[in-house]
């Protein structure tokens, strides 16, 4: 879910994810405010559910910053997914490179890193846990566990799992939304890099579906090449009502 959404919406959510059989329940990082302490509060209303942010950028926090508020807030290290990413800028690779390192002295959480370029899915190979792609097709996916799986060979490792962010949206209401989702993100170069990549455009690593049996064929496309798969929920306001419709569409058999 979007960590912008009402508090009420998440936790809702979150409780009905993980009675539906949910392996985990992701936010995504907002422009304002802690994905993580918002995790916390969906850690006090669930049980078993893991709970994973995708992705703090490093060049917003660090990860000295991200372990003190991680020991300040007593997030069950057990059943995070720390979501990390380089950020935008110069010098991103070594970031990331030096960024993991250190949490990795500081902390025993499952770090998942969020790539995007070839270079970047070679580097997430040799130093992530789980690896979190975005925006791309099952096509491209296909091509980004390779550079995955190159990067882990490098490093003498075993391959990282390889999950990744779909964004979904079922019926009409929803479509707008998920229009302005797509030029919003086509707008920031770096993402705009990563479709010209793909030969798409931005729509194209989504699914729209007008029915619960449409979505789910859009996202057996994808559980066919990867060993995750995040539903990205869009919906047209994040009411709770609508939440609950694409995750009981995407419910796990």
């Amino acid at each position: 879910m979007a960590g912008e959404a009402p508090l009420d919406t998440i936790l809702s959510a979150a409780v009905a994810a993980e009675e539906a059989g949910f392996d985990t329940f992701w936010l995504s990082q907002p422009q304002a405010g802690s994905t993580l302490e918002t995790l916390n509060r969906v850690a006090d209303r669930t049980q078993r559910i893991r709970l994973g942010v995708g992705a703090i950028p490093f060049t917003r926090n660090g990860p000295d910053e991200i372990h003190h508020e991680l020991a300040a807030l007593g997030l069950p290290a057990e059943r995070l997914r720390l979501g990390v990413g380089s950020g935008t800028g110069p010098g991103s690779l070594e970031r990331l490179r030096n960024g993991v390192a250190r949490l990795r002295a500081l902390t025993d959480v499952e770090i998942v890193v969020a790539p995007l370029g070839p270079k970047m899915c070679a580097l997430a190979g040799e130093v992530a846990d789980t690896v979190l792609l975005n925006w791309l097709t099952p096509e491209y996916a296909e091509t980004s566990k390779t550079w995955i799986a190159e990067g882990a060979f490098r490093a003498n490792r075993d391959t990282p799992v390889a999950a990744t962010y779909v964004r979904c949206a079922i019926g009409d209401q929803s479509r707008a939304r998920l229009s302005a989702e797509c030029r919003r993100y086509g707008a920031f170069p770096h993402y705009a890099a990563h479709f010209r990549r793909q030969g798409v455009e931005p729509s194209a690593a989504t699914i729209y579906a007008d029915s619960s049996g449409e979505l789910c064929v859009g996202l057996a496309e994808y559980d066919r090449v990867l060993d995750h798969v995040v539903v990205r929920a869009i919906t047209p306001d994040d009411h709770i009502d609508q939440v609950l419709t694409l995750l009981t569409a995407s419910q796990p058999t």
